[in-house]
């Protein structure tokens, strides 16, 4: 096994002590009533206090004269520029070597090539390896905070949590439910699975105030009536939890719930009758739901999560975001890894512009950006913790550089405007641009 280099160990054991960042601009959306606002900061400073709090943003001659003189250790990262940390609200642990499998649409393409590579997570030593990839490369892309499917494993979930917590990230995840539709090795007994989970639950749950547990069914198709009835007595016995699936990605998914769960009136009462939709429940993708599931989603306060690089992989269609929102629906963005092609969350971003753009719905770089933070806080009810960079917030942060990507960096010469710079990174970027990640005030992630 490939040895961790010392720039991909997270520093936890350092001693924090109250830090001032100083940067090019800080960027940050927050919300102004009903609307998004841009927030840019120039010639920007930023105080950390020892507990990973920010104490104060703004400009660097409007830094309070109490803190100058005071114990503070400063980072100038010179001409770059500060994000929040990254939410990526849905994604497959075991799928990172699933990436660019193509040539087919969503069920046919999970029987292919996810429920193999799921297979192997029995082996702890593959669950710990898989952990440790996932969380080194979200570091390494500027992901803080992220909702996660790990596989029908629990020896998986196990190994994912504690990569999680020597890693400083926050994670939201849990063991994959499934006792149909998928090969006798994925399938599971509803009563030991429940039992399982009710043991990680306890193990996990809300341990450091950053690990969380999902109840994890994958989607109906995946599911007996048992199971989702015991995954709902089991979310009502532990209401705190979240719940994350899939919803309406595919059209021919979408045909097989309706024959399959012919006494439902649609897709999203399979979930919602079994007790499974509340505020912390997270429905991936939804790209087919009808006007009826999405008032009642927006009515139970859950989220829609957009994953647009998987839905335009596998051709599963077009999220209309304006529809969503004008249904007054919670949306928030992801990779989905490993249908999605890139855990950059600057591409996440620029492909739900493009795919917006195609019918007809050009958002700025300030409102993606509230998609793929602030809005993935909301999500998870977060949103007073971190999401932004405000005072009293968690230090989750990026700095982010152009001086890995030549034509990124004379972009930027000519951009004129601090969301013409955020939009010239939603196009270039990747992980080359990410300088540093910050999680809780502490460095995660440096790239030398």
């Amino acid at each position: 096994m490939r040895r961790m280099h010392d720039y991909e160990r997270p520093k936890l054991n350092q001693i924090l002590k109250a830090t001032m960042h100083l940067a090019n601009e800080i960027w940050y959306a927050k919300k102004n009533g009903a609307s998004t606002e841009f927030v840019v900061v120039k010639s920007a400073a930023m105080i950390v206090d020892f507990t990973g709090k920010i104490i104060f943003v703004g400009s660097r001659s409007d830094v309070p004269e109490s803190t100058k003189n005071a114990d503070l250790q400063i980072i100038d990262h010179g001409d770059s520029y500060i994000v929040p940390g990254f939410v990526d609200a849905h994604l497959h642990c075991p799928q990172l070597d699933v990436i660019g499998s193509g040539g087919l649409p969503l069920l046919e393409w999970l029987d292919r090539y996810v429920f193999p590579a799921e297979m192997a997570f029995v082996n702890q030593s593959v669950a710990k390896r898989g952990a440790q990839r996932l969380s080194r490369e979200l570091r390494r892309h500027g992901v803080t905070t992220a909702a996660v499917f790990s596989s029908v494993h629990s020896v998986a979930v196990d190994e994912l949590f504690q990569e999680f917590e020597n890693s400083g990230l926050r994670l939201i995840a849990g063991k994959t439910s499934m006792d149909a539709g998928a090969p006798d090795e994925l399938l599971q007994c509803v009563d030991s699975d429940v039992e399982e989970q009710g043991k990680l639950i306890a193990k996990w749950h809300g341990k450091n105030d950053r690990l969380f547990y999902a109840i994890t069914p994958r989607f109906a198709l995946s599911c007996s009536p048992k199971m989702l009835r015991q995954l709902g007595e089991l979310k009502s016995r532990a209401p705190s939890c979240f719940v994350q699936t899939h919803i309406s990605e595919n059209l021919q998914e979408v045909s097989d719930v309706k024959s399959n769960w012919s006494k439902y009136k649609d897709y999203l009462a399979v979930y919602e009758d079994h007790g499974l939709l509340d505020r912390r429940t997270l429905l991936a993708h939804g790209i087919h739901l009808t006007e009826s599931e999405l008032s009642r989603i927006a009515k139970s306060g859950a989220t829609v999560v957009h994953c647009p690089t998987s839905n335009t992989f596998l051709g599963s269609g077009l999220f209309d975001l304006r529809r969503s929102e004008a249904a007054g629906v919670r949306v928030c963005l992801a990779s989905d890894i490993g249908a999605g092609t890139s855990l950059s969350p600057w591409q996440t971003m620029l492909e739900s512009y493009k795919v917006q753009a195609l019918q007809g719905a050009f958002y700025s770089a300030g409102e993606l950006l509230y998609r793929a933070t602030l809005a993935g806080a909301e999500a998870l009810g977060m949103d007073q913790n971190f999401g932004s960079l405000e005072v009293g917030k968690s230090a989750d942060f990026v700095v982010i550089n152009s001086n890995r990507n030549l034509l990124l960096s004379e972009r930027l010469m000519v951009a004129n405007t601090p969301e013409e710079r955020l939009f010239a990174f939603m196009t270039y970027g990747d992980d080359r641009v990410v300088e540093a990640t910050y999680a809780f005030g502490r460095e995660v992630y440096r790239n030398h």
